[in-house]
């Protein structure tokens, strides 16, 4: 064993051998239990209700777009079947021309360029070497 680690072994015994175990008084167990039934009952979640808000909400949503296929609200049609496809199609097409525009700011860095994604790959592998790092588990035999 190190030294240290028998300094340390001798000052939990030490601390240990110094006080005495108390034993709780006889009526212990009841304060305590009367402590607790005393308490207010915690009030109930709002979850659930939240929950079912949400449900109900989305269900009359649905059951609208079945019922008038296309409608108008601030300008957007809704269209059951082609609602979702149309939007994400849309929002795709706008990250990608916002895409296209950033990398054409950044190619006229001209030579620096490289930094950049070099620089991102850096802090990438760090964090992942960071997150994959397991403390080493010291085995001491004595």
């Amino acid at each position: 064993m190190a030294t240290k680690e028998m300094q340390n072994e001798e000052a939990l015994r030490r601390l240990l051998n110094r006080g005495k175990l108390e034993l709780p008084s006889d009526d212990f167990t009841s304060r305590l239990m009367e402590r607790i039934e005393a308490e207010p009952l915690p009030a109930k979640s709002w979850m659930p209700r939240y929950q079912l808000i949400v449900l109900f909400v989305s269900f009359v949503l649905a059951v609208l777009l079945v019922a008038f296929p296309v409608w108008s609200w601030f300008g957007f049609e809704f269209t059951p079947a082609r609602f979702f496809l149309y939007y994400a199609a849309e929002g795709f097409r706008l990250a990608s021309v916002w895409l296209g525009e950033v990398l054409s700011h950044m190619g006229a860095m001209g030579k620096m360029m490289y930094l950049l994604p070099v620089s991102v790959a850096i802090l990438l592998l760090v964090a992942l070497d960071q997150a994959l790092k397991r403390p080493s588990a010291k085995t001491s035999q004595a």
